[in-house]
């Protein structure tokens, strides 16, 4: 069966979701009593949470969200009416946050608002490192006390001052 050339996000993520429960029975059932009642004695809580997310399988799914939304430079280029090797430029500047992902380059959308880059997205990708896409999607898309209770992205798209973003940006 080959891979989807589209990636359908919301089976994806029913499929994660499935995959916590096939491969992993109840954690008491494949320990013996001994190690049981150490993990017990050291605080460890090993009763069955099914209604709790999973921190690995939540970020699996953002992160297939994150990649399923993003586009190619040359698609980049398009709709900025740039030159793909102007996109490729700031790409390498990290004026454009990306993402490598089989010896490709995928750009996520969160910086661009219509068909421009939110203002100031460069300055505080430059600013940012190479931190992983959830991260930065995460960071970028939640609301902050120092931003007035905006989050980094809604504080850069109303054309506010960025050394605000970047007194806020985390130090992953």
């Amino acid at each position: 069966m080959n891979a989807p050339e589209q990636l359908n996000v919301a089976a994806l993520k029913i499929a994660i979701g499935e995959l916590g429960m096939v491969a992993h029975g109840p954690s008491r059932s494949e320990l013996a009593q001994g190690e049981i009642a150490i993990l017990e004695r050291a605080g460890i809580d090993l009763n069955e949470h099914p209604a709790q997310s999973d921190p690995m399988l939540d970020y699996a799914q953002e992160f297939a969200t994150i990649l399923a939304t993003s586009l190619t430079p040359y698609a980049v280029a398009r709709n900025l009416s740039m030159t793909p090797a102007r996109i490729q430029r700031m790409i390498s500047e990290r004026s454009l946050y990306a993402i490598r992902v089989k010896g490709r380059w995928q750009v996520p959308l969160f910086q661009f608002t219509g068909k421009a880059p939110v203002p100031n997205i460069g300055q505080v990708n430059r600013s940012m490192g190479k931190f992983d896409p959830v991260s930065v999607q995460r960071w970028i898309s939640t609301p902050d006390t120092d931003l007035e209770g905006q989050t980094p992205l809604d504080w850069l798209k109303a054309g506010r001052a960025v050394d605000a973003v970047l007194k806020v940006l985390p130090d992953w």
